[in-house]
């Protein structure tokens, strides 16, 4: 499990249903960076995780995780180093989980 920096209540409002559907909201767009990460490697075209970047910069913001940040600007890079990568997929993964624990 990784460590969550989001504060539900700020977005949420004490709406359990709404919370509900900001994290799978969350999920899915996590999901998706990831994915349009691959693709833009195996197309080697940069824009499409740029563009994915760009449509799910909220809920990275939200999510306020610095290590998600540091890798995801790292991932920029068209040299970027494959440990970085590797560590990108582990994120994502860790905080899928972690957002499908959250009450």
């Amino acid at each position: 499990m990784r460590t969550l920096f989001i504060d539900f209540d700020l977005y949420a409002e004490d709406d359990p249903d709404f919370k509900l559907e900001l994290i799978a909201l969350m999920i899915d767009n996590l999901n998706e960076l990831h994915a349009a990460y691959g693709v833009s490697i195996n197309q080697k075209e940069p824009m499409i995780f740029r563009k994915a970047y760009h449509k799910v910069k909220t809920t990275i913001a939200m999510l306020e995780d610095p290590e998600l940040n540091a890798v995801v600007e790292e991932l920029k890079n068209p040299d970027v180093d494959p440990s970085i990568v590797s560590r990108f997929g582990n994120i994502i993964t860790e905080l899928i989980e972690s957002l499908s624990g959250v009450k």
